[in-house]
């Protein structure tokens, strides 16, 4: 397989992924839902940066490491699915303040800062990423691969991420869309909370009963 090929085969793949709804995309929905778009790119940008983290481990070798260290995927899974349950109650709690409350502060920079590092802990400490990205690596990575070219591979996994954050979050705060989502900001908020709740639970209890 030549690279343009393989390249544009691991970015579809990608982003399915990232249109998945897996806990990284329920974060950036919720904050975006909760304190607008401000919060919902920095939270993108974590999540990005989280990536970052993730592709660089996997590409150094060190995957091989954690995939044969059951303790340290059983900590790193918990601890993760903690924080997603941590952060699900915090937005069932949130719920039930006051809508004016909430969007006092939805350009402040405490709520954008905190968004930032959501995204970055809940993608961080998400196991399953090291397994996959390893996997879509070993679609295009050799020995010979060029560093400009593994750049370029690079870059364009967090460009395609970022594009599909971006357009997700200017979509969902489009006045006509938003007004929507206003009016129903409680509900919207309880129901992510709960799937974070649930997925982390999920999450703690597939890694404490390995």
């Amino acid at each position: 397989m030549d690279f343009t090929t393989a390249l544009f085969s691991i970015l579809t793949i990608h982003l399915m992924a990232s249109i998945s709804p897996g806990p990284d995309f329920v974060v950036v929905s919720q904050k975006t839902l909760l304190h607008g778009r401000r919060a919902g790119i920095f939270c993108g940008i974590g999540v990005c940066v989280g990536l970052l983290v993730h592709i660089g481990y996997s590409v150094a070798g060190l995957t091989t490491a954690l995939a044969h260290s059951e303790h340290i995927s059983q900590w790193i899974g918990f601890f993760g699915g903690s924080y997603l349950v941590f952060l699900g109650y915090k937005s069932i709690k949130g719920s039930f303040t006051k809508h004016e409350t909430i969007v006092m502060s939805e350009s402040s920079k405490p709520a954008s800062r905190s968004a930032f590092w959501s995204g970055l802990v809940v993608n961080i400490f998400n196991p399953k990423a090291a397994i996959y990205f390893i996997s879509l690596f070993s679609i295009i990575i050799s020995p010979t691969m060029s560093t400009a070219k593994l750049l370029c591979v690079v870059i364009s996994i967090i460009a395609v991420q970022m594009a599909w954050y971006l357009t997700f979050i200017f979509l969902v705060t489009i006045p006509v869309v938003k007004v929507k989502f206003d009016s129903k900001v409680h509900l919207v908020d309880r129901s992510l909370g709960m799937f974070m709740v649930l997925m982390g639970l999920y999450m703690t209890a597939s890694y404490t009963l390995m």
